[in-house]
């Protein structure tokens, strides 16, 4: 009786259906784009509204800038404040080129400030179509996300699951560095953020702001 009872027991266990595992070593491109064919291709790191991002959410700071500004005057664009951030030569922080960069985005009808979750959240987009397209590797691009971008903080459920996932680190003998075994949540999560709208990122960042506010 009671081996049958196992034994029924052990049948539904491998019912279930298991997990897909996948290996990621550390440093390792993959394409994922076949999987995820609704997923729009990596905006230019000089699009307009991604320096802007990248600016409000401190990826790039004041020394960055003039030499954004020149790349920025190589594509085409112009703009008085934008020939004079190019041509800054002695900066040392933020502070020192914060009111030439407000008036360059002015002059290019980008709101400024960006709200800093609005922006962190076009990042995190820009950084989700970057690792589906194989540019970036999802483990390094999950930990740069929790640390860098968001400081450990979780504001939606899918960079929750993203950083939950991404911290499923064991350590490869063979080759004596760090690798992961996910599950293909990982990369679904990742894929989901890089279908972010920009209309989806302006509600979730007023929706955050407006909870935080009560």
């Amino acid at each position: 009786m009671r081996d049958s009872v196992i034994k029924l027991i052990l049948a539904k266990i491998d019912l279930q259906p298991q997990p897909a595992l996948i290996r990621l070593d550390i440093g390792q491109l993959k394409c994922w784009s076949q999987k995820y064919p609704n997923v729009p291709p990596t905006e230019s790191k000089l699009s307009l509204q991604l320096v802007a991002a990248a600016w409000a959410s401190h990826d790039v700071y004041g020394d960055d800038m003039p030499q954004i500004a020149a790349n920025l005057l190589e594509t085409g664009l112009d703009s008085p404040s934008l020939r004079r951030l190019a041509d800054e030569t002695n900066v040392t922080c933020s502070a020192d080129v914060e009111n030439l960069v407000a008036k360059m985005f002015r002059e290019f009808d980008l709101p400024y400030p960006m709200p800093e979750k609005q922006a962190k959240l076009i990042v995190t987009r820009q950084v989700a179509r970057e690792v589906i397209a194989g540019e970036r590797d999802p483990v390094r691009a999950g930990n740069y996300l929790e640390t860098v971008i968001w400081g450990w903080s979780s504001p939606t459920k899918d960079l929750s699951a993203l950083f939950a996932l991404n911290d499923e680190l064991v350590w490869d003998a063979d080759h004596q560095r760090f690798a992961t075994l996910i599950t293909d949540d990982l990369i679904d999560t990742f894929g989901r953020l890089a279908l972010l709208t920009d209309t989806e990122i302006s509600m979730e960042a007023e929706f955050k702001d407006a909870r935080e506010e009560r």
